[in-house]
């Protein structure tokens, strides 16, 4: 049991680190992508979201037709294909093998978090991926080029899909329920969550090198603040099992955002370092939801990560695309940057709503757990 638990383990937290790269090394590199026009890069930065969504409410059917193994290994085969295609073209492979790497993602973002059963090697992997994005992709632009930065992420995906191959026996297989669950608080709050994460990840180099902020300290600013975000993305999901007040929580995990925007909007030059660390705090209202989604998945029925992943990103795509359309139009960040801290406010209020409208007590999830193998042949599993 303690090796299967292990295996387990690291088997999610290997999975998990693929889910942000993608994003995190685009947004890294935008600024020196050749064939990313400004209207381009608008939609670059709001297009995994929409895609992501997508992605969320077909998981369920996909995973019904070909089962857990099949489902996660297609969803790593495309990611591999895709972000080694998005970058032997130009504008248009970029966009199409963005979108499908994102739908790739997407598949696997609805299923780890049933899969980790709360675990925290989910959330830690995710928050490691998006760190290595944000570090490693500027130190290779800089070295080699655009393309080899990003194209590198193909070959960190092939090696999770080996692992997955590899992995001994199956992990216990989510229901795949379908139908609507009502979570509409639940669902704005991570859609309000996912908005402002993926405008730290896309836009905070490109916010500090239009403050005067030189390349090289703007993407280092961007690995500080995916950075900060580890240590939260492995202490949340113990303190969203064990806070009783939840409604301070997601004002506690809401607070640093603020602080860090409000330090973009005031005076991003003066200490961009602060800032971009107060943005990587705030990613721990990431792991809240994210772990709050798997707590309330009532018999690992895909319903309700399926439901509140693909409406949440979708409206997160909207809020991406109006801040990046209101920079394009005023010529200037402080503008969007107003609308994001209209956001927060939002993501506070949907926030307290989510954890007062339905109160159940959050039960402690056991290690996530490898099933030994079947005798028999895997039909739809």
């Amino acid at each position: 049991m303690f090796r299967a638990t292990t295996v387990s383990t690291v088997v999610i937290f290997v999975l998990a680190i693929n889910l942000r790269p993608a994003v995190t090394s685009l947004g890294a590199a935008l600024p020196d992508i050749s064939v990313a026009s400004a209207l381009v890069a608008a939609v670059l930065v709001a297009l995994p979201l929409w895609a992501i969504g997508l992605g969320g409410w077909a998981t369920p059917w996909l995973c019904g037709r070909v089962g857990t193994h099949r489902t996660v290994t297609f969803a790593l085969l495309g990611l591999v294909l895709s972000l080694a295609g998005r970058v032997l073209g130009g504008p248009i492979p970029l966009l199409a093998g963005t979108a499908l790497a994102c739908l790739s993602i997407a598949v696997l973002g609805t299923m780890l978090p049933l899969l980790a059963n709360g675990s925290a090697a989910f959330t830690l992997g995710l928050g490691l991926g998006s760190t290595a994005g944000a570090l490693v992709t500027p130190a290779v632009v800089m070295s080699s080029s655009w393309r080899i930065a990003l194209g590198l992420w193909a070959v960190v995906a092939l090696l999770a899909q080996q692992v997955w191959r590899r992995t001994p026996g199956e992990f216990v297989s989510p229901r795949t329920a379908s139908g609507w669950v009502p979570a509409t608080a639940l669902t704005i709050h991570f859609g309000l969550i996912s908005t402002v994460t993926f405008l730290v990840m896309g836009w905070l180099p490109g916010i500090l090198r239009n403050a005067g902020v030189s390349p090289a300290t703007a993407g280092a600013c961007l690995a500080v603040s995916m950075a900060m975000g580890l240590p939260m993305m492995w202490l949340v999901p113990g303190w969203t099992r064990r806070w009783t007040n939840q409604t301070l929580l997601v004002i506690v995990l809401a607070a640093p955002n603020v602080i860090g925007v409000t330090g973009l909007l005031l005076a991003p030059a003066a200490a961009p370092w602060v800032w971009a660390a107060a943005t990587g705090l705030g990613m721990g209202s990431l792991a809240f939801v994210l772990t709050t989604i798997s707590l309330r998945s009532k018999g690992s029925s895909l319903a309700l990560s399926a439901g509140v992943q693909g409406v949440g990103y979708v409206i997160a795509g909207f809020g991406v695309l109006a801040c990046g359309w209101l920079h394009t139009y005023t010529s200037s960040w402080r503008t969007p940057l107003m609308l994001v801290l209209g956001i927060l406010l939002g993501q506070v209020i949907s926030g307290h709503l989510s954890v007062t409208g339905r109160t159940p007590k959050l039960p402690v999830p056991g290690p996530l757990v490898v099933l030994p193998p079947r005798n028999a042949p895997e039909v739809g599993v």
